[in-house]
């Protein structure tokens, strides 16, 4: 399917879709993607978004509305309500549970996908890019990672990056979201930290009209680095979650279903892996249920640019490409591969460069 301009009702079927489901809309109303408390947090409505690649559309984040079933964003609202008492706990420094974490972690995954689904129903450009899923799909489905960090001037910004790539757009596996000083990147892609959380090994993940990999027991023990290019610092708590949902029940039982798992799993019986963190050090630690930790790092040192932490987002869209197997796929699926691979590495530089500039 090709995508074509939002309002362009007898072309675009995403328009005619609920972002939540993917079904038409019973009851049609409106969903704000980015929800409107966050402008609240920052004390603006104003602030502008910038969507497409070869051209760009600006919008304000109160008028970034999509299609929706009452039902489901009544459902997803309940959603948004437990986000917004984490998120606020988390900015006024207060800690956290696992539990909580995981709710932020759901949020940040509604976030992405609707981010992602958004772009494909704005811009102007055609591609043949035909979702799979929506938002109801993947939330909770695969590894969760979460980076925070805190910005050293106190800026009332509120903000995404990382979402206007190619790599985004046929890959929306991550991206950031900027709070006041508040920088957070979150990542999820089938694989991303189980194997490195001591969870059972996933590789070869093919993809296509379904997507399988091949699955080996795992080490039951932590290993830093959980994700190759990050390490820890005193400047981002790294939390990692890994999932396994989409898994076939047979398959839980026959690789999850083992003492390590059990002992450090949120929910076992759908699959919702724990909760992992790092701070500071390199050491990786498992965070009970109910046990609580203060996910607030330092502020970043003043000479540390905003293009600079922005970098990293384009490291981890290329780590999710990677980890992909190729083998026996068509040439030209390869070539696409290698250009997104190019694509990230060149918006890395360039941020890099601006930091330079800015400086």
């Amino acid at each position: 399917m090709s995508i074509y301009n939002r309002w362009d009702k007898k072309e675009n079927k995403l328009a005619q879709q609920c972002i939540f489901c993917g079904k038409k809309p019973e009851n049609k109303n409106k969903e704000h993607v980015i929800p409107q408390w966050l402008s609240k947090l920052v004390g603006s409505y104003d602030h502008i978004c910038n969507f497409g690649l070869l051209t760009e559309k600006h919008i304000t984040f109160g008028k970034l509305t999509f299609p929706a079933c009452t039902a489901c964003n009544t459902k997803f609202g309940e959603l948004e309500a437990a986000a917004k008492i984490v998120l606020e706990k988390v900015m006024a420094g207060n800690a956290i549970t696992a539990t909580e974490i995981n709710t932020l972690l759901d949020w940040f995954d509604k976030v992405r996908v609707g981010l992602w689904l958004g772009q494909l129903m704005l811009v102007d450009e055609k591609r043949d890019i035909e979702p799979q899923f929506h938002i109801a799909d993947r939330i909770g489905t695969k590894d969760r990672l979460l980076i925070v960090e805190r910005l050293a001037d106190p800026v009332a910004r509120l903000g995404f990056s990382g979402t206007n790539t190619e790599t985004f757009m046929t890959c929306p596996s991550a991206f950031q979201l900027c709070i006041g000083d508040y920088l957070f990147t979150n990542a999820s892609e089938m694989g991303l930290v189980a194997n490195r959380l001591g969870y059972p090994q996933i590789s070869k993940i093919r993809k296509g009209v379904e997507t399988s990999c091949d699955i080996t027991p795992g080490r039951g023990k932590p290993k830093h680095p959980v994700v190759a290019s990050l390490q820890a610092s005193p400047y981002r708590t790294l939390i990692y979650q890994p999932m396994f949902k989409c898994f076939a029940p047979t398959t839980r039982t026959e690789y999850y279903n083992v003492p390590y798992v059990l002992s450090h799993s949120l929910d076992m019986e759908n699959g919702v892996g724990g909760v992992f963190y790092q701070r500071g050090d390199n050491t990786v630690r498992y965070l009970g249920a109910n046990d609580k930790i203060n996910i607030v790092p330092r502020k970043s040192p003043e000479n540390v640019s905003l293009y600079q932490m922005t970098a990293k987002v384009y490291d981890l869209q290329r780590s999710v490409l990677n980890l992909v197997d190729y083998a026996g796929r068509t040439e030209y699926f390869k070539s696409v591969a290698d250009s997104l691979k190019n694509e990230t590495e060149i918006y890395k530089k360039l941020m890099h460069k601006l930091t330079q500039h800015q400086r």
